[in-house]
């Protein structure tokens, strides 16, 4: 008896199409692409309940052609190329005509378009895969696309559909990066039939201008433009071009979810490229941090594998060394070239002339004083625990001490170096190693004297919901109140007398914008607390209040940054203060 068959053709589609569609902001990604491959200037995405019930997708691209709109949904069909020898060359986002066929198959779909030399549109229903309807209409050059009901035909893949929130979440996302890359194209995001956009961008062509759009002004402020590199590659076997930006190292994070990297504007993963960002930075970021980057290349077609998942995400490239060294002397030149901290210290010449750490001590004259920039909790914890790190004490007087700009000490050490000491770094410092001492591992939870119900905006919304657990892991105490709004009891103790009503949500955000494992909330915690317990910058201070804060960091275990990564000091040499002015 036989037990090998042919599937049917139906149950092939569905398989396949799992392959390229696994959730609503899937559908998203792949009708995006074929918009922008189709010469859009404005796309507008609209979904209900997160894109359970529907997708929507309009755009004023060239259209499809009435000869060619049930092609395009046939297996393996596509305009961009015609043989496997044309992937050398590709131009285009799409390539494997997958993505339609595969989306119609496990949905209900209808398809209205107008070809640009075509005087009249075209419309077609579908559901599974087969055709409805189909009819001749008058509309505007361009498409839309609606998809509904994805996986009706599929139940299964129904239950492994997320919340509302999570899936609209992924969509954003998405929609983001494209926004990012494409900054001439107008994007518009519409959830459940609102008026107003969730997301809105400008479509002015300038990159800067995308990346403050999706994440607001305070993170473009801290972005530096990628310069090309001081020096040519060394094994110039390839041409690459490598453009974009990276934040100041004073932004840093715990995970990778704000590396962007892009090949060809091509949204990729790809671990050479996000090993190399880091690389780039060399010691300038804290262990276990990475920047905000949005890094894109342009390399041959040639040069590089797209075909490896029909996803696309996946890519490889045949000089995997070249394009790692690359993106390395691009990032480090950027630093190199930016006003990161004062230049205190004269570069040095010969080959590690660039190599400065954080408090201006060149690494090739003064090794005993380089120190660890580790910030990682776990390290913060073994600190406080007794564990002595070489390097790590400090020799700075008592007197005299002198405030400049009411923000930075004037200091002197026993071996007559003159330190700047950041006043609100240093205090971050001293009472993050404070919560630490007292509470380990710990977080108490204090009432609120009455319930606060705040007033939420939707991403607001969003935000307490997908992080219910997290934020009771953290301290708070939240309760939902109706579908759109929340009760909080209680909130940790560590902000205690530090916040204000007005200010809980503010706090919120700041701490889920990372929190990944347990020990790395319990850190986000305790440096934001840190942080609001802190003298500001700009706050003047009493002789004793100086005093204070110089005693208190000589005693930290790891008084060389602040919690976040940042350097609490800068120093210069006697010897450097006399070659200034000429006395040696």
């Amino acid at each position: 008896m036989r037990s090998i068959f042919v599937l049917e053709e139906q149950t092939i589609g569905k398989i396949a199409a799992g392959e390229v569609v696994d959730r609503p902001a899937s559908v998203v990604k792949e009708l995006i692409e074929n918009s922008i491959d189709a010469g859009s200037e404005h796309v507008v995405v609209e979904v209900g309940n997160g894109g359970r019930d529907y997708i929507k997708i309009t755009d004023d691209g060239y259209g499809i052609s009435e000869e060619d709109v049930e092609a395009a949904f046939e297996k393996h069909a596509t305009s961009k190329i015609k043989s496997i020898e044309d992937l050398a060359a590709l131009q285009t986002l799409g390539f494997r005509g997958e993505a339609l066929p595969s989306i119609a198959t496990v949905s209900r779909i209808e398809l209205s378009t107008r070809y640009k030399n075509e005087d009249f549109g075209t419309y077609m229903k579908m559901e599974g895969g087969v055709i409805k309807e189909r009819k001749r209409i008058t509309r505007a050059v361009g498409t839309t696309l609606k998809v509904k009901s994805l996986f009706y035909n599929l139940p299964a893949r129904i239950g492994i559909i997320k919340s509302q929130s999570t899936e609209l979440r992924h969509i954003m996302e998405r929609m983001i990066n494209y926004a990012v890359i494409y900054p001439a194209i107008k994007f518009e995001l519409f959830h459940d039939e609102k008026e107003k956009p969730i997301i809105s961008t400008l479509g002015t062509g300038k990159g800067l201008d995308a990346i403050v759009n999706a994440y607001g002004v305070g993170i473009a402020k801290e972005l530096i433009e990628l310069k090309e590199p001081d020096s040519p590659a060394s094994s110039p076997l390839i041409d690459i071009r490598v453009s974009g930006y990276i934040s100041k190292p004073a932004v840093a994070y715990g995970t990778k979810k704000h590396l962007f990297t892009y090949v060809n504007r091509r949204i990729v993963r790809s671990e050479v490229m996000d090993r190399a960002i880091r690389r780039g930075y060399g010691t300038l970021l804290a262990k276990y941090s990475y920047p905000f980057a949005v890094v894109s290349l342009f390399i041959k077609p040639n040069e590089i594998n797209v075909n490896i998942h029909p996803k696309k995400y996946e890519i490889s490239f045949y000089h995997q060394t070249e394009v790692f060294y690359a993106i390395v002397e691009s990032v480090s030149t950027t630093l190199r070239h930016a006003d990161l901290i004062p230049e205190i210290v004269e570069k040095e010449k010969g080959p590690r002339a660039e190599v400065v750490d954080l408090f201006g001590v060149p690494g090739v004259e003064k090794k005993e004083l380089l120190v660890s920039t580790q910030t990682s909790f776990q390290a913060d914890m073994a600190e406080i625990g007794g564990k002595k790190v070489v390097g790590s004490s400090l020799d700075i007087l008592a007197a005299p001490l002198y405030q400049v700009l009411d923000s930075y000490l004037i200091a002197q050490s026993e071996a007559d170096d003159v330190l700047m000491i950041d006043q609100h770094a240093a205090a971050e410092r001293i009472n993050f190693e404070r919560l630490i001492e007292k509470y380990g591992q710990r977080i108490d939870k204090q009432a609120l004297l009455k319930p606060y119900v705040p007033e939420l905006n939707p991403h607001q919304l969003y935000l307490l919901r997908e992080n219910e657990e997290a934020l009771g892991d953290m301290g708070f105490d939240i309760e939902r109140f109706g579908d759109d709004g929340y009760i909080i009891r209680a909130i940790p103790v560590v902000f205690y007398r530090l916040i204000e009503e007005e200010e809980i949500m503010g706090v919120i955000e700041e701490l889920v914008e990372e929190s990944g494992k347990k020990e790395d909330r319990i850190r986000i915690l305790f440096a934001t607390a840190a942080c609001r317990a802190s003298i500001k910058a700009g706050e003047k201070m009493s002789y004793e209040g100086m005093r204070e804060i110089v005693e208190r960091l000589t005693r930290a275990k790891i008084p060389y940054t602040c919690p976040h990564g940042r350097p609490t000091m800068i120093r210069m040499s006697k010897k450097e203060i006399e070659k200034r002015f000429k006395r040696r």
